[in-house]
This record gives C-alpha cells, sequence and structure tokens, in this order.
C-alpha cells in the first residue's frame, strides 16, 4: 500500500477542517462532534512531527468564518472562544491535574453546566435595557440579530436593575418545538432539520422575525462577562437568575472532580428525559480569581472544559423482545442483542422507545442492526442493516407482561399502556416517582426498599408510605433499627411539601414539574384542583387539551381521590407560598388578565407580577376576560377585547395599579 505524503495528508485535513468550521459558523454543520475532533487530532499530531510543513492557513493557527450577508457585523467585546473537550474520565482527571500544576496544587471547585445543542450567542444590555444580540461567529465578529433575539419570550427585553452587561448564552429549540417545526416543513415539501443546533441556527439568522417567533426558540445564558462580576462563578449565575435572565435549572456547584464525574455520568444515562439536546457537560473552575491565574490558551480557556458524550456504532442481531412496564402503564420494548463492544463495554440491550419506533426501523427478531452509544448505559438502534430469512416481525402485545391484563393503545397516542392500576409494575414505578428528589423528596426510600415493601404488600398507595411501622421495616434484609429510624424520619418530615411538589408527586401523565407548578400558581390549593372542569383548566395558558383532559380523568377516578384524601388525613399538608400570603392587591384579586404584543419586559415577567398580586393570567381572550393588557402589535386579541367589551390596559396603566 502506497504511504502517503505527511504534506499531502495535512493539506487533505486542513481543508477538512476549514470546510466544516465555515459550515459550522453558518448553522450548517456537515459533520459531527466526534469527527470532527478526531480530525483535528491528527493534524495536531501532524503538526508536531512536521513542522516545518505547516500550512500558512492552517485551521489550528486561526479559523475565520465570513457572516452571513443578510446581517451586520458587530465585532464582540470580549473574543467568544471555543472549549477544549475530553472524551473520558481519565482525560477528565488529566485535565484536573494540570489545573493543579497550573495553580501550585490548589484544589479547585467546579460548576458544571449541560451542554445544550445550539447556537451560542452574545447578550449586551445597557442600563438595563437589551441593546443587542451577536452570534459567535468565527469567535471575532458575529452577526448581530437583535430583532430576532428579542422574539425569545424568556428573554427580558428590561432588566429589574439599570446595569450595563455583556452575558453569553446558548440559542436553542426544544424536542418539542423541533418535531412541530419539522412536521410543517413536510406539508410545505420542505427538507427536515437533521438536529436542533442547525434549526436553532438557521431561525436565529431568518430575516422575518414573525417566522422566528413561531418557532419558539429557547435560551440558557451560562456566563457573565461584563458588569458587576462576583468572586465565583456560581454567584454571577445567581445574580443573572436574580435578575430573571434564563439560567439553566441543572447547573450543579461541585467540591471536587468526583462530583464531577458523578453529574456526568448522571445526565449521560437521562439526557433523553430533557426536554431539549445536550451532547455532553461543560466544567468549570468556581473561583474567578483561580480562572484569572489560569488565563486562556490561543483558542479556549485553560479553567473549562467540555466533556463530550461520544457516539459509537457496532453492528449485532436482534435476538428477542423484553418489554418494561411504566407508572402511567406504558410498555417500552427493549431489544435484547447478541453481546458486542461499544464504548469500552459490552452491551446487550438496547432501547426502542415505543412500538412505532419499532415500525419505523421495521426491525424483525433476527434481524442484523446497528446499535449506537452515546454515552449513555443502554444504546439505541439507529438501523436495520439485513433481514435473516428466519426473521419474526414484532408486534405490540395482547396481554401486559407483568399482570397480563389486556393493554390498548388510545387513539391519537403511539404508546400502548397496561390500563391495570394495581398492576405491581406501575406500582413499584408511581411509588418511586413519589419519594423522588423532585417530588416528596424521601432520599431513604429508594428501589430495592420499594420492592422489598410491595412484595409484602405493606405497600399498595403512596399513603401507606406514612403508616409504616418500625416492625415493618426491621424485618426487612440489611435493615437495622437506625436505618428504620432514618427511614420514618425522612417519610414524616415529608408531609410538609409545597403543593407544587405535591402535584407533581401525584404521577397525572403529562404533568411534570413545570405544569405543576402553573397548576398550583393558578388554583392555590388542591381542593381547588381536584374540582377543575377541563375548560377552566384550558382558560390556563401553558395548559392544552390533552394535559386538562388527563388532570380530570386522574381526579375523577376514585381509587386516586381515595388515596389522596388518605395522605391529608395523615397529615401531609401541601402548601403554597405565593398564594396563601396576604400580598394581593384588591384590583388584581380575581380578575382574569390576557397579555398580547410587545411590551418592554418579558411577557414572563408581567404574567409572574400580575399573578403575584391575586391576579389571573390565561392564554386566551373570552367573555370572562376582565382585562387586556395590550403592547406594540397586538393584533387579533385586541380586536377580539374590543369585541367582547374587554377593557384594555396599556403598561403604563398596569404599572401605576401596582405602585
Amino acid at each position: 500500500m502506497k504511504e502517503i505524503h505527511p504534506q499531502k495528508q495535512m493539506l487533505d485535513l486542513c481543508l477538512r477542517l476549514h470546510q466544516s468550521n465555515h459550515a459550522y459558523y453558518s448553522g450548517i454543520s456537515e459533520i459531527d462532534d466526534f469527527t470532527y475532533d478526531k480530525t483535528k487530532k491528527e493534524l495536531i499530531e501532524l503538526e508536531s512531527k512536521f513542522p516545518a510543513q505547516i500550512q500558512e492557513d492552517s485551521p489550528l493557527i486561526q479559523v475565520h468564518a465570513e457572516p452571513q450577508s443578510s446581517f451586520s457585523s458587530r465585532v464582540h467585546r470580549n473574543p467568544m472562544l471555543s472549549l477544549a473537550n475530553v472524551y473520558s474520565v481519565d482525560e477528565l482527571r488529566e485535565w484536573e491535574t494540570g489545573l493543579k500544576k497550573l495553580l501550585k496544587n490548589e484544589t479547585p471547585k467546579y460548576v458544571c453546566e449541560l451542554k445544550i445543542d445550539g447556537l451560542a450567542i452574545s447578550i449586551l444590555y445597557e442600563k438595563g435595557i437589551l441593546q443587542a444580540g451577536v452570534t459567535r461567529g468565527d469567535g471575532i465578529q458575529g452577526d448581530e440579530i437583535t430583532p430576532n433575539l428579542k422574539t425569545i419570550a424568556g428573554l427580558p427585553l428590561k432588566l429589574k436593575k439599570p446595569l450595563d452587561l455583556e452575558v453569553r448564552g446558548e440559542v436553542y429549540l426544544s424536542k418539542k418545538h423541533l418535531l412541530e417545526l419539522n412536521q410543517r416543513r413536510l406539508q410545505a415539501q420542505e427538507p427536515e432539520f437533521k438536529n436542533p443546533r442547525n434549526a436553532a441556527a438557521g431561525t436565529l439568522r431568518m430575516l422575518d422575525s414573525n417566522e422566528v417567533r413561531r418557532r419558539k426558540l429557547d435560551l440558557f445564558v451560562y456566563i457573565l462577562t461584563e458588569g458587576p462580576v462576583k468572586e465565583r462563578h456560581s454567584e454571577n449565575l445567581e445574580l443573572m437568575r436574580d435578575l430573571l435572565l434564563p439560567v439553566n435549572p441543572e447547573t450543579q456547584s461541585c467540591n471536587n472532580i468526583e462530583e464531577v464525574i458523578e453529574f456526568c455520568n448522571q445526565w449521560e444515562n437521562h439526557k433523553d428525559a430533557l426536554p431539549y439536546e445536550i451532547d455532553g457537560v461543560v466544567v468549570k473552575v468556581d473561583e474567578i480569581q483561580l480562572q484569572k491565574k489560569l488565563g486562556f490558551t490561543a483558542k479556549s480557556p485553560r479553567w473549562a472544559t467540555a466533556v463530550k458524550f461520544s457516539a459509537e456504532q457496532a453492528v449485532s442481531i436482534l435476538r428477542s423482545i423484553e418489554i418494561g412496564v411504566g407508572r402511567s402503564g406504558v410498555l417500552t420494548p427493549v431489544a435484547l442483542v447478541d453481546p458486542v463492544e461499544l464504548n469500552g463495554t459490552l452491551v446487550s440491550r438496547a432501547t426502542l422507545h415505543n412500538y412505532d419506533q419499532v415500525g419505523r426501523l421495521n426491525l424483525h427478531l433476527g434481524d442484523s442492526i446497528t446499535l449506537e452509544k452515546g454515552g449513555e448505559i443502554i444504546p439505541k438502534i439507529v438501523t436495520r442493516e439485513l433481514s435473516s430469512q428466519t426473521s419474526w416481525q414484532i408486534c405490540p402485545p395482547q396481554n401486559c407482561p407483568v399482570c397480563d391484563f389486556p393493554v390498548f393503545q388510545a387513539p391519537g397516542e403511539i404508546d400502548w399502556r397496561c390500563n391495570n392500576f394495581d398492576c405491581p409494575a406501575q406500582l413499584n414505578e408511581r411509588l418511586l416517582h413519589f419519594v423522588s428528589r423532585r417530588a416528596m423528596d424521601i432520599d431513604t426510600v429508594g428501589p430495592a426498599l420499594i420492592e422489598q415493601l410491595t412484595l409484602k404488600h405493606k405497600l399498595c398507595n403512596p399513603a401507606d408510605l406514612y403508616k409504616l411501622q418500625i416492625s415493618d421495616l426491621e424485618e426487612l434484609e440489611r435493615m437495622g433499627a437506625k436505618s428504620a429510624e432514618n427511614v420514618l424520619k425522612a417519610i414524616k418530615e415529608s408531609k410538609n411539601c409545597s403543593l407544587v411538589q405535591f402535584i407533581h408527586a401525584l404521577g397525572i401523565p403529562h404533568v411534570g414539574e413545570k405544569t405543576a407548578s402553573v397548576l398550583a400558581r393558578m388554583h392555590g390549593s388542591l381542593q381547588d384542583l381536584m374540582e377543575c372542569t377541563p375548560e377552566t383548566l384550558e382558560g390556563i395558558d401553558e395548559i392544552g387539551p390533552i394535559i386538562a383532559e388527563s388532570v380530570v380523568v386522574f381526579f375523577d377516578d376514585q381509587k386516586n381521590v381515595k388515596w389522596i384524601s388518605d395522605l391529608l388525613e395523615i397529615g401531609v399538608q401541601p402548601r403554597n407560598p405565593e398564594t396563601s400570603s396576604n400580598s394581593g392587591i384588591p384590583f388584581f384579586e380575581g380578575k382574569v388578565f390576557v397579555i398580547t404584543g410587545t411590551l418592554s419586559e418579558a411577557r414572563d415577567v408581567w404574567k409572574d407580577r400580575l399573578e403575584s398580586v391575586g391576579a389571573k393570567v390565561t392564554g386566551s381572550v373570552s367573555s370572562k376576560t376582565d382585562y387586556l393588557l395590550a403592547g406594540e402589535n397586538a393584533g387579533a386579541k385586541l380586536s377580539k377585547a374590543r369585541t367582547l367589551g374587554v377593557q384594555v390596559m396599556t403598561e403604563k396603566q398596569a404599572s401605576e395599579e401596582l405602585s
């Protein structure tokens, strides 16, 4: 085999990296991050071996991409550098070892942030007013996309304080909104976006801000580069939260590298549960003074790195299907395959999500399939390679694999479900959800304990947790008197919970933590929520017909009502501090508001402000609406309000009533 000359190799690698860089910065990335980093690493090694052959335009010296001509360019006040990447725990430890050497063995603390798969931007505020938004571009200058940035609902146009700030963030498109966008594009016979990063980048550079608004971009800010900078990065994040800037709630401070590794492992295993895509974790040194000591390389800060979830593929044979049953009865097929090595581990299972996915991939038992693992515990099947002559079609079961109850698929739904409320698998999952950290937060009760207690028929519903005695626990495996006391203590302490926690813990289908917060804020009491009609619920902004029906059906079920009543009688006391306080203003109390048009502050700011003084904010104008808070370009809602005789209030009038 003819050996390729190093100079020719370097020319080829430079060309490929230049093409990839231009495509990436233009929002049309052609290769995945793993392939890009592998190509870059090859060029680094060659340039180290043959420094005399380094090309004048090597992308390792300088990378530039012309901003889109349809937007004006703007030079960044501070360069927007990229991050160095690590792909394993060993590489992460090596990164920390390098930090300690530079810091003369001083051990830093860290902040871990999810690496959102979107588009990096710089946001400028002057005297508290949003002045400009600029894409990363080539890191030196980018496109000014301020009008499009202002369409993001979660970004305040005016801060609570008249500060001069520069913050950096990531604009992204959620999984839900990407799906909606691609459905519209298919109907219009336009190509689908392959990933949320390309979709977000393409959307942010559109000239029609109305279409940008329709696509519903989101944003997380992750660093304060100019302004009243604190001593720690974590304190800067808190400052930005206080200013109502959208900071990712999953961000976590870590005392050492072991906690960082734990955080990375957690999100490798649970990233599919997020409403947006991530491709890794960003780790930053927390103390700003240490960041200054560590400084920068030509390309990236030394005090931060990206832990990437790299994808790897392998071919195997699909042998059989195992079916899991969730807390709401959803049947989830899991493929059992011939063992194959992926990312250094031997895997024999692959997630299939649902039977609709099985149909899309046209999978049969005995097929040769391609598996992909991007850091997850269980990989996924991405393609079917070959079909065996003796292959068998995979169909949904007729009965639940755990309780043998007939399964069904509701009209318009993808999932198949077991409708037996007393199914042991559902019971275990409901109990695990009830005690989880974001629900009742009973950390001493885990899967093993729940399984033992349900097998002994000590737990039939969440209320039974509060009826447990020391004797019930001491007879279990690996449960001494002290451990039993700790379990009962944590259960007792959970009685004093917020209404948001309690609603989330109930496990109502389609009601997650965010929706639980909306329901708690709008109703203020469990009793009020339990008596709601679908029409009342649909009148709440962010609550659609599917969630409304799910809530009503849940509370119409007398089994649910019974164990909820038992919880209340036992002493569980859900509270809602926001509505229990007497901080309302008589003018607003009980009034129904609708917000429309462009205001000087984000709608969410006005919504929270009105709700905090006793008003209810809904999404559509009706005969029950008391006031329409209207900004510029109010449109159809203003016309309907005038037709119905609803009073229209300006932002200035609302502010005067609040003062």
